[in-house]
């Protein structure tokens, strides 16, 4: 009776935040493929911040056995991990592609300010998760430090 109500309560509470945040994720995905905006670098690090804090408090929880003395605080804990998971699995799919494309499209500038003939054929097409799992990403060594380089006067 009781603990059922505070459960309803609890998940009532919590559902709309884990569609909201997945509603989140898929919006910012879209803002990724249909623009360059600013927002959208923001959107993604948000989400991708949301997604270590859901971790860390998921390790909490395990570490913390009381996790198995109520329904309610296992049904929360299963909230939480499913909507950890299917951020993850949307981070997965298209967050790498994402990633890839927006690199090329800010390294593509250039080639696009050619004659149109020749900036059609230079279009990449985007990498699949699968093409990708197979290809490690190169890794380019400038043997330039990091460090800003200071001019004195």
């Amino acid at each position: 009776g009781l603990v059922k109500t505070q459960v309803k309560e609890q998940v009532s509470r919590i559902l709309p935040r884990v569609e909201e945040s997945v509603n989140a994720t898929l919006e910012a995905e879209v803002l990724t493929r249909s623009s360059h905006s600013s927002r959208t670098s923001y959107a993604v690090a948000a989400d991708l911040s949301e997604m270590e804090l859901k971790k860390i408090l998921i390790e909490k929880i395990e570490g913390n056995k009381s996790i198995q003395r109520s329904d309610e605080q296992r049904n929360l804990y299963k909230v939480l991990v499913d909507a950890y998971e299917a951020n993850k699995a949307i981070l997965d799919t298209y967050g790498e592609s994402t990633i890839l494309k927006r690199r090329r499209e800010d390294d593509g500038t250039q080639s696009r300010q050619q004659s149109t003939s020749q900036s059609a054929h230079a279009e990449e097409p985007v990498q699949t998760t699968c093409q990708m799992e197979e290809t490690p990403l190169p890794v380019y060594e400038t043997g330039a430090d990091e460090q800003p380089i200071v001019q004195t006067a």
